[in-house]
């Protein structure tokens, strides 16, 4: 079995019950050199042990940009799909054509909840008013506009 590490090639031939290590010396030339098992070992050894700090320290680095927070604003700001993408701007140039059709509060409450992604509480709060109030507005916009919608697809 060969183990080729770094510029070295360990080398266990079975048959012959032997350990090697095969190099290049500075000025190119090619070296085989029989070992004991001891020092074959000892070098496996050592070799695993610093993959694994290597490969441990990596996925450190890696990771360590995912604080807390930096997570919470992830799962904020996700990324939208196009398709989403294309029902938000369908919706807002029929929001745009059929405006007239809902009052001044349907439609700046339709903008909050649906584009600006606001609660119910939220608006309610801006607003001063009922959640329930909200509700009720959003839900009567949205019967307008599925009516806009129908005849938009047809």
């Amino acid at each position: 079995m060969e183990y080729e590490v770094d510029t070295y090639i360990l080398e266990y031939v079975e048959n012959e019950n032997k350990y090697y290590i095969s190099f290049k010396d500075s000025a190119g030339n090619n070296f085989r050199l029989e070992i004991d098992k001891e020092v074959f070992d000892v070098y496996m050894a050592s070799k695993k042990a610093y993959t694994k700090i290597k490969n441990e320290t990596s996925r450190y680095l890696e990771h360590s940009e995912l604080t807390d927070i930096s997570l919470y604003n992830r799962s904020l700001n996700k990324k939208r799909d196009v398709l989403d993408q294309v029902v938000d701007n369908t919706l807002k140039q029929q929001l745009i054509k059929n405006e007239k059709e809902l009052t001044d509060t349907q439609s700046r409450r339709i903008q909050m909840y649906y584009f600006e992604n606001k609660t119910l509480r939220e608006i309610a709060e801006i607003e001063g008013c009922a959640i329930m109030s909200v509700k009720d507005s959003l839900d009567a916009a949205i019967k307008i506009l599925e009516k806009k919608l129908k005849k938009f697809k047809n």
